[in-house]
């Protein structure tokens, strides 16, 4: 099993408020598959990315999830983790008109990935 990330990939906030085309973010569509547990997104501009939902989960942007994270880098034992398979994406919605919340099957749903961070998340999702 591949090591957790010591955190999810951080954003320059006066980057994004001073140079950041918000238009380049916008999803034109979103579509959660709970067969595969992939969230599609069709960027606006006309990238699509399928996220699986194991990788969602593993760079979940809520601070319970940001603080195991940093607990993991810490204190490196803490990378075995169970042999628990990832919780299922059980639904989605968005919030407001800038992020999406997903709920998982083991009722966590604090996670609410703005469309930036997916974005900046896309180098992370395996190749086909």
């Amino acid at each position: 099993m591949p090591a957790e990330p010591s955190d999810a990939p951080q954003l320059d906030r006066t980057v994004r408020q001073t140079s950041f085309d918000e238009d380049a973010v916008a999803p034109v569509d979103l579509k959660l598959n709970r067969a595969e547990q992939t969230l599609t997104v069709r960027w606006r501009d006309g990238a699509t990315v399928a996220y699986p939902v194991a990788l969602l989960r593993r760079y979940c942007p809520c601070a319970t999830c940001r603080t195991q994270r940093e607990e993991r880098t810490l204190l490196p034992v803490l990378n075995i983790a169970p042999n628990q398979p990832t919780p299922r994406v059980t639904g989605a919605e968005l919030a407001g008109n800038y992020a999406i919340q997903l709920h998982w099957s083991d009722g966590h749903d604090a996670g609410i990935f703005d469309f930036r961070y997916l974005r900046a998340l896309e180098p992370q999702v395996p190749k086909s």
